[in-house]
């Protein structure tokens, strides 16, 4: 996916929920999921992840020589699939018209 699409879209949904009269509700579920979800996180799963993203981290400075064509390829599908629910979900919010 281009790096403008995914711009695009990121706009798209700062401004629906910016334009939202719920959007002070919207915040405050997020940020309740968001404790949620910390709460609910065990101590090896929050080790797991961080050491997944220092290895995210570093293998991105050398991103080019260092993956493989197979992991690029993983990669671009992941966000393809993100963007297509993350524009599935845009669609319902504007059709809701929070």
């Amino acid at each position: 996916m281009a790096k403008q699409e995914q711009r695009e879209t990121w706009q798209d949904v700062k401004e629906i929920w910016g334009n939202s009269s719920q959007g002070e509700k919207i915040n405050f579920q997020f940020s309740t999921l968001i404790e949620e979800l910390k709460a609910n996180t065990s101590q090896w799963e929050k080790d797991a992840i961080k050491s997944d993203v220092a290895k995210i981290k570093s293998s991105w400075k050398h991103y080019k020589g260092n993956v493989s064509q197979w992991e690029k390829d993983s990669i671009a599908r992941d966000l393809s699939k993100m963007s297509q629910l993350l524009k599935k979900f845009l669609k319902k919010l504007k059709r809701k018209k929070f």
